[in-house]
């Protein structure tokens, strides 16, 4: 009896055993596996952090303006064309690490390690997408200054043939209505010169290369503003008022001529007497100029 006891004991501890090694083998086996993945993701996102870190360098090129540097088409092409090429990068960059990251948001959230490089990933895009938007509104704007420039030196030729029909109907009260139309066309068309001017005046605040270019714009946009003033108070009058005007104009002008020599003439006068009034005073003191004893 004592030999089968030991016989039914030493099968019990055989078929115990086993399990329990393999039970300890399965749970190393898992925290391995888990390590693992935990390593893998980990190393992933640090290579999500390199491209980062290659996309926010390219998105730093420099944007400056001078004088010396044309603010042509095909300037604003290349300009353009890069911009466009980091927009799709870093919205293909985006797209990849938002799939990644929420497939594996069930092992970040449970490593402190992860929950931190993702914090550095999600910081970095950050700041690569504000410089990326910094660079497109710069490209806009000095777009914007481009197109204005152009536009508004070109408005010669329109504001002359404004100014010529608003003369013309200007001189029959049955051409009113015409008139009117041009006042209308003009006005719309000065609406469209103001929108382009002021678009290049904020070009011109944010890149100071500009600043002697937008001085131009200035000078012209202060004209055309003259001519359309004009243009906006024409109205008929009948041909004795116009020549009543005119020479209300010329006898304006001859006033103001009159006054100017007048003033002319009066210190032209008190300069004579201050000459005078100098030779006597200096007639005086050499009169007194006697040798002493």
């Amino acid at each position: 009896m004592k030999i089968i006891g030991k016989l039914l004991i030493a099968i019990l501890l055989c078929s115990v055993l086993p399990s329990a090694v393999w039970a300890q083998e399965d749970e190393m086996t898992v925290e391995e596996e888990l390590d693992s993945t935990y390593t893998d993701i980990h190393a992933r996102m640090v290579q999500f952090q390199g491209e980062l870190l290659q996309l926010g360098a390219l998105s730093r090129f420099r944007m400056d303006i001078d004088m010396e540097m044309p603010l042509t088409e095909p300037l604003l092409d290349v300009m353009g064309n890069r911009l466009k090429t980091l927009t799709i990068a870093v919205n293909s960059f985006t797209s990849r690490w938002d799939a990644y990251s929420q497939a594996q948001q069930v092992y970040i959230a449970d490593n402190d390690s992860l929950l931190s490089k993702l914090a550095e990933v999600q910081q970095m895009k950050q700041m690569v997408t504000d410089t990326l938007a910094s660079r497109q509104l710069q490209y806009d704007q000095l777009s914007a200054f481009a197109k204005a420039e152009v536009f508004i030196w070109s408005q010669d030729k329109i504001y002359q043939k404004l100014y010529k029909q608003a003369v013309q109907y200007s001189l029959s009260g049955k051409l009113a209505a015409k008139l009117e139309k041009v006042k209308a066309a003009e006005q719309a068309e000065f609406a469209d010169v103001t929108k382009h001017y002021e678009q290049a005046k904020a070009a011109a605040d944010a890149f100071p290369g500009l600043k002697i270019r937008m001085k131009g714009i200035d000078e012209k946009y202060f004209q055309l503003q003259t001519v359309s003033t004009k243009i906006q108070e024409m109205a008929y009058k009948p041909f004795i008022q116009r020549i009543k005007d005119y020479l209300m104009g010329l006898a304006a002008v001859a006033i103001v001529l009159m006054f100017l020599n007048m003033v002319r003439s009066k210190l032209k006068a008190l300069k004579v007497a201050r000459e005078q009034a100098q030779k006597m005073k200096d007639m005086m003191n050499g009169q007194h100029n006697y040798p002493t004893i």
